[in-house]
């Protein structure tokens, strides 16, 4: 009977990785290129394709091996309609392709119930119950990413233009972010990424006794409890907050939700490595 093969796969514009075991062994990890799978699909299953060789070289193993194996691939953007369908029907092998969210989720908790909001560069709510999955957001900076660390850097931005327009009081915090958008915020924010709005956010924490900090973080929280709202996020509930901007705000968060913070039990990879082990 052959071995078994368990493979997570985790994928993103950054940068894809995969786990694989054989016959419940220590877990072999590699590194790919990029796999956007709405944008670049084919330059997805090529990086992705290329990581999976790499470990499955390291076990003497060959794509031959995949047929029997168990694979789930948490990929971003694979939650807009017909996504994972259609990237599964890319690959050489069987794979029950999620978001990564999900697979983020799953690592988080451990495959247990609660909830999980991230806030880095973008944002998502999901959350886990018996009777299934809820999530929201992770739309984009274009259409949401509500209480993100672009949004927010965004929203700083904006402000700091109030207090040269002189509809706010003056604020150190304001000269700083403009003078980080050179020659103009409304010029700099022309071409800016997300990454470029989220790199605001260093700035804004230098200056905490800032009234702009003061807004920005507050309006964080607030995006933060009306996501967690949208899901169902119970009192109790266990819930882990991530992503850079997640672990700065986990702080300032209200006293009933800070009582539901439990630390991630592991990372997207390995909820997409937990996820092909309870495949059939």
């Amino acid at each position: 009977m052959a071995q078994r093969i368990d493979i997570g796969i985790d994928g993103g514009g950054s940068g894809c990785r995969v786990a694989l075991s054989v016959a419940g062994g220590p877990v072999i990890e590699t590194r790919g290129g990029p796999a956007n799978i709405v944008t670049d699909p084919a330059g997805a299953e090529a990086a992705i394709r290329l990581a999976l060789l790499e470990a499955l070289g390291t076990c003497g193993l060959s794509l031959d091996a995949l047929p029997g194996a168990r694979i789930c691939a948490g990929l971003a953007g694979a939650r807009l309609p017909g996504a994972a369908d259609s990237f599964a029907t890319r690959l050489p092998f069987l794979a029950y392709v999620v978001d990564d969210s999900v697979t983020a989720l799953e690592g988080a908790l451990g495959g247990a119930d609660g909830t999980l909001a991230g806030l880095g560069t973008g944002s998502f709510f999901i959350r886990k119950t018996p009777e299934g999955l809820r999530h929201v957001g992770g739309w984009g900076f274009r259409l949401g990413d509500e209480g993100s660390a672009a949004w927010a850097g965004r929203l700083a931005l904006s402000l700091a233009l109030r207090v040269s327009d002189g509809r706010l009081p003056p604020d150190p915090l304001a000269e700083a972010l403009i003078a980080a958008c050179p020659p103009h915020p409304v010029l700099w924010a022309a071409t800016a990424t997300p990454g470029d709005h989220a790199a605001l956010m260093r700035i804004v924490f230098d200056h905490p006794d800032s009234p702009i900090a003061a807004r920005v973080q507050a309006a964080i929280v607030a995006e933060l409890a009306q996501g967690l709202a949208a899901v169902g996020h119970a009192p109790g509930a266990a819930l882990v907050v991530s992503g850079g901007l997640g672990d700065r705000i986990a702080t300032v968060l209200p006293d009933d939700l800070r009582a539901c913070l439990v630390p991630a039990k592991g990372r997207a990879l390995d909820g997409a490595l937990w996820l092909a082990r309870g495949l059939p």
